[in-house]
């Protein structure tokens, strides 16, 4: 065959070619990432993205809300992080059911897991010391994982209905950051957004599935390979890659300030009293990266609370005064608090209460 008949080789060629030797440099790849790893197997094959995003057992206690993201299931009862955990008709982790019903004006908590009492049994959170401190009902409308936003928008949905004397909004640190989020431990939420001076909400109806089919049919294969959930990793690009968050880069400072207009108007329209709360994180005690980072989010939320006719509460004050670095342990279990916590929380929200007549 002389040299003028040969053919020079089609582009289809290349390209599969090519292909061809992407597969195999990636195969050889994986391999060689689960040889030099110790915690990866030859033989075991879990799809990592389903592990980090897996449904976990507490989540069977709360469903999906349209306008809230989710909300705990009425009527739900079994164990939170081993202990003994209920929830009203109504919607509110239960408490001292065994006892006779307060009768004093209605208190209703709002908040996220430090409120519903995570790692503590129902008479243990701080809305139920807070009810036999002062002899007034409390309800506990605190739900896991929400941001102030949800927070605000269980406050327009509850007070209308219960028609509390006064309302109790409480959090950490970590819930002004949740206001940026559009997805949170895998499930949508609500979002606002600047707008003028005012917020525009977003995300309602909450979709069912927060995630684009694309990506999740994506994650659905490419989360088997332990090679790019260590690339993943290193790039810093696990928002992407496993999509359990996702950050709608808004700032969580303007928003959570803006919020406490909305949480100020609330309270204005339906004449009820309200009192804002920020109650101290762990970290806080032992990593002064973190104290500073918390100290910040909540000055500036308490501020703008106070400059809309709100009264608050830096509860990492009594903590401090109660000499609670010395044994944060004895305060906080799994990052939210004892019951010995619970009990300081709600003596501290009590006393401003009855300092304001509240």
């Amino acid at each position: 065959m002389n040299r003028a008949s040969r053919r020079p080789p089609s582009l289809a060629g290349g390209l599969i070619l090519s292909c061809v030797t992407v597969v195999v440099c990636l195969l050889m790849g994986e391999i060689a990432a689960r040889i030099v790893d110790p915690s990866a197997s030859l033989w075991r094959y879990p799809n990592y993205i389903h592990e980090v995003t897996k449904r976990v057992v507490w989540e069977h206690q709360i469903a999906y809300d349209p306008d809230l993201g989710w909300e705990p299931i009425p009527g739900a009862s079994g164990t939170l992080a081993g202990q003994p955990f209920s929830v009203s008709r109504e919607g509110m982790r239960e408490h001292d059911l065994d006892r006779s019903p307060a009768t004093g004006p209605l208190i209703l908590a709002l908040g996220d897991s430090f409120t519903e009492g995570f790692a503590v049994g129902n008479d243990d959170t701080w809305p139920a010391y807070l009810e036999r401190l002062t002899g007034r009902r409390v309800l506990n409308a605190g739900v896991r994982g929400y941001g102030i936003d949800q927070m605000v928008l269980r406050a327009e949905r509850l007070v209308p209905q219960l028609k509390p004397q006064t309302v109790v909004l409480a959090f950490i640190a970590d819930d002004v950051n949740r206001t940026a989020l559009s997805v949170r431990d895998s499930k949508g939420k609500p979002y606002f957004v600047p707008d003028g001076t005012g917020l525009a909400l977003h995300n309602v109806p909450v979709p069912t599935t927060p995630n684009s089919p694309w990506l999740a049919a994506a994650r659905n294969v490419l989360g088997y390979s332990y090679l790019l959930d260590v690339v993943m990793t290193r790039l810093g690009a696990t928002e992407l890659w496993y999509g359990d968050t996702v950050s709608t880069g808004v700032d969580a400072g303007v928003v959570s300030c803006r919020l406490m207009d909305r949480f100020a108007a609330v309270a204005r329209r339906y004449n009820i009293k309200a009192l804002v709360v920020a109650l101290p994180q762990y970290l806080g005690w032992s990593d002064p990266a973190s104290a500073a980072a918390e100290h910040d989010l909540v000055a500036g939320v308490l501020g703008c609370a106070s400059k809309a006719g709100l009264p608050t509460l830096d509860g990492l004050q009594p903590f401090q005064k109660e000499g609670v670095g010395r044994d944060p342990g004895a305060y906080y279990v799994q990052y939210h608090f004892t019951a010995r916590g619970n009990e300081l929380a709600a003596r501290s929200i009590a006393a401003v209460l009855a300092a304001n007549n509240e």
